[in-house]
C-alpha cells in the first residue's frame, strides 16, 4: 500500500514533467595507477535533464553523473578497465572477471558512453544505468523496496522509472520511442522471478502501463524485439539471508543498452564463411592489449623504431587484423559502421544497425557530439594508416649489421591450412589491410623470417590447435611451433593461447607469465615466453 501511494504521490506532484531521479550507488575506484581507493558513496542521475545544453557550458561546469556498465569475455575485465581509464572514464570498478562499471567525468563535457561505443576494443555490451535498488555500504537504501515477486517488481519499476519516463520514451511529440526488455538472472532468486521471459514481461508491462496511465489518450509505446529505440536490460541479483534461508533479498538494476545488432565483438570485416575455430575479434584485441602491443606501437611512434607482430598459425587472420586496427589507431566503431556482417544466419544483414544505434534515438542524446566523435575517429584512422605503412630506415639486420628499410609497423601471418588461408586473405582484403599485412602459406617450420625480427621490438602471438575444435595433427603443430620460435624468433617475446597443458608441454619452454581466459566452456591460458638467443649446437636439441 505504501509503495502504491508513493507512485501516486509522484504522479500527482509532477504531472507529466518530472525531476531527475537520483539513485545511490557504491563504487570502488581504480586510479590511473591501478590502485583502489576506499568506497565512496555517490548520488547519481543517469538521465540528464540538461544534457542538450551542457556542451556549450564552460569546462568548469559540473555535468550530471552518468553510470555505465560494460561486459567482456571472462578474464579480460582488467584490460577493459584500462581501456576505459585511457578514454577518460571515472569510478572504474571491476565486476567479477567479465564486467566493468564506470561513470562519466562530471567536470568535463565528454559523453563517455558514446566515446566507449566507438573506441572500446574488448567490450561486448555497453549499458547506461537507469535505476537501481542496491543497498549502500552503510546498509541503507533510499528506495524502501523489498522485491520478492512480480507484483513488487512491477511496482518498483514504475516507481524508479516514473521521474524520467518522459526523457526515456518521449512525451508523444514526434512519437513515442519503441522498447524491448531483456533480463539477466544472478544468484538465488524467488520462484516467481526465476523465469527471464516472464520477468521481462513484467518490466515491460510496468513501463508501458505507466506511460498509458500518464497520457490522456491512453496510448502505450510499442515493443520492438529486433531493434528497439530503448533496449532495456534488467539485472536481478538474489541473495539468501544466512539466518533464514527462505528469506531472499533481490537487488534490481535497470539499464538501457547504447547499441543494438548483438555483441560489439562483431566488427563486420569477416567474409561470409567463418572458420570453425575463429577467435572472437574482441578476444584477439584483448589478448594483444594484454601482450602490450599497443605500448609497442606507442613506442614506435615516439622513437621511430619499427614494431613487428608475427602470427605463425594465423587461422582466419583475426590477430593480424586486430593488430592492424590498433596500429592504425582505427576505432572498432568505425569498422562496424563501414562493414556489414553478411553471414547467412545474420537476420540484420539488410540494414546495418550500427549506423543509427539506440543511443542516437534517445530524447536526451547529443547527435552533434556523436558526429564530432566520428569525424575525429576518421581523422585519426587516416593519419594512423599513413604512419603505419610509412617506411622506417632506422633499423638494421642484427645478424649482418646491414641497414633494412621497413614499414613503421610490420604484421606477418602464416597458415598452412588452405581453407583458413583463403579466409584470412579474404578478411584482410575486405578490411582494406592487404597492403599492410603479409601472408605466407605453409608449415611455420618452413617459414624463414628471422631477418624480419627486430630484437626487443617483436611480439609473436598465436592460437595453435590444442584438441577441442581442431583435433588433427596437434602434436605436429606444436612441434613445428617450437622449432619456429627457437630458430626464427630469437630475442623476441611470444604469447601463446592454449587450453591444454599437455599440448603446451610440447614447447619445452619456461613461461614468464600466464593470464586466465574463459570463453564458452573453455578455460584458456594466455602464456608469455621470452625467447633468447641459442647457440648453434643447442638448437639441434630442439629439432
Amino acid at each position: 500500500m505504501l509503495q502504491s501511494l508513493l507512485i501516486l504521490s509522484i504522479s500527482i506532484a509532477h504531472g507529466f514533467t518530472f525531476s531527475d531521479s537520483r539513485i545511490p550507488t557504491v563504487h570502488s575506484r581504480i586510479t590511473h595507477h591501478g590502485s583502489k581507493s576506499s568506497h565512496v558513496r555517490i548520488k547519481s542521475s543517469s538521465i540528464s535533464e540538461d544534457h542538450h545544453h551542457h556542451h556549450s557550458e564552460s569546462s568548469s561546469t559540473f555535468t550530471p553523473l552518468k553510470e555505465y556498465f560494460a561486459t567482456c569475455i571472462p578474464g579480460l575485465a582488467p584490460t577493459l578497465a584500462q581501456e576505459l581509464i585511457q578514454l577518460g572514464a571515472k569510478n572504474v570498478e571491476l565486476s567479477g572477471t567479465s564486467g566493468v562499471s564506470f561513470t562519466n567525468d562530471p567536470v568535463t563535457n565528454e559523453d563517455i558512453g558514446m566515446k566507449s561505443l566507438i573506441w572500446l576494443r574488448t567490450a561486448h555490451r555497453i549499458m547506461e544505468k537507469v535505476a537501481s535498488s542496491s543497498i549502500d555500504e552503510y546498509g541503507h537504501d533510499d528506495i524502501p523496496w523489498k522485491i520478492q515477486d512480480r507484483d513488487s517488481l512491477y511496482e518498483y519499476i514504475q516507481y524508479a522509472v516514473a521521474p524520467n519516463i518522459q526523457r526515456l520514451l518521449g512525451n508523444g511529440k514526434g512519437g513515442l520511442l519503441t522498447l524491448s526488455v531483456a533480463t539477466v538472472l544472478n544468484g538465488s532468486l524467488p520462484k516467481e522471478l526465476c523465469h527471464s521471459h516472464y520477468t521481462s514481461l513484467t518490466v515491460k508491462n510496468a513501463i508501458v502501463d505507466l506511460v498509458r496511465d500518464l497520457r490522456q489518450d491512453g496510448i502505450r509505446p510499442d515493443v520492438d524485439v529486433e531493434d528497439a529505440d530503448v533496449p532495456f536490460v534488467l539485472v536481478l541479483k538474489g541473495m539468501r539471508n544466512q539466518r533464514n534461508s527462505l528469506d531472499i533479498s533481490v537487488d534490481a538494476s535497470l539499464y538501457r543498452m547504447l547499441h543494438s545488432g548483438g555483441s560489439l565483438h562483431k566488427r563486420g570485416y569477416r567474409i561470409e564463411t567463418v572458420h570453425k575455430a575463429a577467435m572472437k575479434e574482441s578476444l584477439a584485441a584483448g589478448l594483444l592489449l594484454e601482450a602490450g602491443f599497443d605500448k609497442l606501437i606507442n613506442a614506435a611512434r615516439m622513437d621511430g623504431l619499427p614494431a613487428v607482430l608475427i602470427d605463425p598459425m594465423c587461422g582466419s587472420g583475426t590477430f593480424c587484423l586486430e593488430a592492424a586496427l590498433i596500429a592504425a589507431d582505427y576505432a572498432p566503431g568505425l569498422v562496424r559502421l563501414k562493414y556489414q556482417d553478411d553471414r547467412e544466419n545474420d537476420s540484420s544483414k539488410t540494414r546495418n544497425q550500427h549506423i543509427n544505434p539506440p543511443v542516437l534515438r534517445w530524447k536526451d542524446s547529443d547527435k552533434e557530439y556523436w558526429r564530432q566523435l566520428l569525424l575525429d575517429a576518421k581523422d585519426r584512422a587516416s593519419v594512423g594508416r599513413k604512419w603505419m605503412s610509412g617506411k622506417n630506415d632506422s633499423s638494421s639486420n642484427h645478424s649482418s649489421g646491414s641497414s633494412i628499410s621497413r614499414p613503421n609497423v610490420l604484421i606477418m601471418g602464416n597458415e598452412m591450412n588452405g581453407g583458413a588461408f583463403d579466409l584470412a586473405r579474404g578478411n584482410i582484403e575486405k578490411a582494406g589491410f592487404n597492403d599492410m599485412i603479409s601472408l605466407h602459406k605453409g608449415d611455420c617450420i618452413d617459414w624463414h623470417i628471422s631477418d624480419a625480427v627486430v630484437p626487443g621490438r617483436t611480439i609473436v602471438v598465436t592460437n595453435p590447435p590444442w584438441g577441442l575444435r581442431l583435433t588433427e595433427d596437434v602434436e605436429q603443430s606444436w612441434s613445428s611451433l617450437k622449432s619456429f620460435l627457437r630458430e626464427e624468433c630469437n630475442e623476441s617475446e611470444a604469447w601463446v593461447l592454449s587450453g591444454s597443458k599437455d599440448a603446451t608441454r610440447h614447447l619445452r619452454m619456461k613461461k614468464s607469465r600466464s593470464v586466465v581466459i574463459k570463453t564458452a566452456d573453455e578455460d584458456l591460458r594466455w602464456i608469455q615466453y621470452h625467447i633468447f638467443q641459442k647457440k648453434a649446437e643447442d638448437m639441434e636439441l630442439f629439432r
